[in-house]
């Protein structure tokens, strides 16, 4: 669609603003049983951001978000958004030692606490002593005077203070598979950049039921930037229970979905016999997206599929893979309007089509640095460019195949073996159902690949039988040492499969 760059100027708050004056009674967020029309949401996002003003938070003040997939966390962001201070959604999948550092590195000054969260609080709570900065959204706890009833009680006027496009926004936090977690500096400008480049690329109209389901702490604005923008209606669902997604899909007609491509294959096989029907697009992001996958998919829904690739430094899509005559299927497709991409060697210059090398990236949405982390900042954010750590190629038609993390990759007899090349080779076998390849150790090998395989129901497939297979395909180097059969794979809470944990766990034979 036709977008405006000029709306870059303005804030989150102002486009709510903007869309509550041109749609007034649309519905902007469905939840349970609740329907919010964008005219309520922005009256009551002015409310709390004046309940916030009132209660001694200031512009850049960090708020934390210790809430489940509900309204609440939407208003209280846009709220933060609206009167300058600098939502800070909370992993509360986490340790409390990694909150706790999260809570101590930024300065939190306050937060808005779900109930069902309560027991992280608890373990954090001493880390906030002005507990009328602290916001239960029901049912305070004994010295909490101050709840959402409280908070959002006050008028509906603008607030005194009125962002800036180039305000810090929000923190928007890296899982910190690799250490400890990193905050990246997230302006207005950011956010709506990358919203302009994902509507000026995909097809997403203002008629469209939008479902994102993408956790709470990960991406948030991700739920609804682009509803806000259109004026179209985001529906919540704090669930991961294909029965109670697909039930909201046929219950709310959702026409647009967002989610990890696993969680595309549980809803096919777990939704039983609800109607789906309403589907037309299914964006999917967060993993790589087979080409096998892609058609098994489609066919399945009887709709597009558009595999994407975002990080936390983009602020979200930076490529997709359109569904459109010419697509390749198996790669992460081509960049969105308004990102550059590039791919470069050790030495950061640009390598030539289809040689690998690291994906680099620039643009207007792209963020500036890490809270409080120099070092980081200036290892991650060179010469304007954003380095990804993904290995990537790049062919004569613009489109992207992903390799392998930098991180990830081996070094197998001195020789680079990316694991995406080994699973690849493992998926094409017929009764594999999922795999990940991770490094281990040999005293005298060395480092050495470690296939973790789940096997299509019904399979008797064998290590040999597999080993077999992969040498008609991959190197002798290539072929796993280590071939393991599990149940199951273990996912991190935003739905990516957990290659940490499954590195980090004993051989199973």
């Amino acid at each position: 669609m036709q977008v405006d760059t000029n709306d870059a100027r303005l804030t989150l708050g102002e486009l709510l603003q903007r869309t509550a004056q041109r749609v007034p009674g649309r519905n902007a967020i469905l939840w349970e049983d609740r329907r919010i029309t964008f005219e309520e949401l922005h009256l009551e996002v002015n409310r709390v951001a004046n309940g916030l003003t009132a209660a001694g938070i200031e512009p850049g003040d960090p708020v934390g978000l210790l809430v489940n997939k509900r309204p609440e966390l939407v208003v209280t962001f846009l709220a933060c958004a609206r009167m300058g201070a600098v939502a800070t959604p909370i992993n509360f999948k986490y340790s409390p030692d990694r909150i706790r550092y999260q809570i101590e590195q930024i300065g939190m000054k306050a937060m808005v606490v779900d109930p069902a969260l309560r027991t992280v609080y608890d373990a954090v709570s001493d880390l906030l002593p002005d507990k009328g900065k602290v916001f239960f959204l029901s049912d305070p706890p004994a010295g909490h005077r101050r709840s959402w009833t409280w908070l959002s009680g006050f008028p509906d006027r603008d607030p005194a203070h009125q962002a800036r496009p180039d305000d810090i926004c929000y923190l928007n936090y890296t899982s910190g598979s690799t250490g400890r977690p990193k905050g990246a500096l997230a302006t207005h400008a950011n956010i709506v950049w990358n919203c302009l480049s994902n509507l000026a690329t995909f097809d997403m109209y203002e008629d469209d039921v939008y479902m994102g389901m993408f956790s709470t702490f990960s991406h948030p604005h991700e739920l609804f930037h682009r509803s806000i923008y259109l004026g179209c209606t985001a529906v919540l669902v704090d669930s991961l229970s294909p029965r109670v997604v697909g039930a909201a899909i046929e219950r709310f007609g959702v026409t647009y979905m967002m989610a990890v491509p696993s969680f595309y294959e549980m809803l096919h096989h777990q939704a039983g016999n609800m109607n789906l029907s309403s589907l037309r697009l299914l964006e999917a992001g967060g993993a790589l997206v087979r080409a096998e996958v892609l058609e098994e998919m489609e066919s399945a829904f009887g709709t597009p599929m558009m595999p994407v690739w975002g990080c936390t430094e983009a602020n979200g899509v930076g490529l997709a893979l359109l569904p459109e005559p010419g697509r390749k299927p198996g790669t992460i497709g081509k960049p969105c309007k308004f990102y550059e991409f590039r791919v470069v060697n050790d030495a950061g210059e640009e390598v030539g089509p289809g040689e690998v090398g690291e994906m680099v990236i620039r643009g207007p949405a792209v963020s500036s640095g890490y809270l409080g982390l120099p070092a980081e900042t200036a290892a991650a954010f060179r010469d304007g460019w954003y380095f990804t750590g993904d290995m990537v190629s790049r062919d004569e038609d613009d489109f992207f195949s992903f390799v392998s993390r930098r991180t990830e990759m081996l070094k197998i007899g001195g020789i680079r073996v990316y694991p995406t090349e080994i699973e690849t080779a493992i998926a094409a076998h017929p009764e594999v159902d999922q795999v990940v390849v991770v490094r281990a150790e040999e005293r005298l090998r060395g480092e050495i690949a470690r296939a973790v395989v789940v096997r299509k129901p019904g399979s008797d497939l064998t290590e040999r039988a597999l080993r077999a297979h992969c040498r008609q395909s991959l190197a002798v180097y290539q072929v796993p040492r280590i071939i393991e059969f599990w149940d199951e794979l273990p996912h991190l809470p935003n739905g990516k499969i957990d290659k940490k944990a499954i590195a980090a766990s004993p051989v199973r034979r």
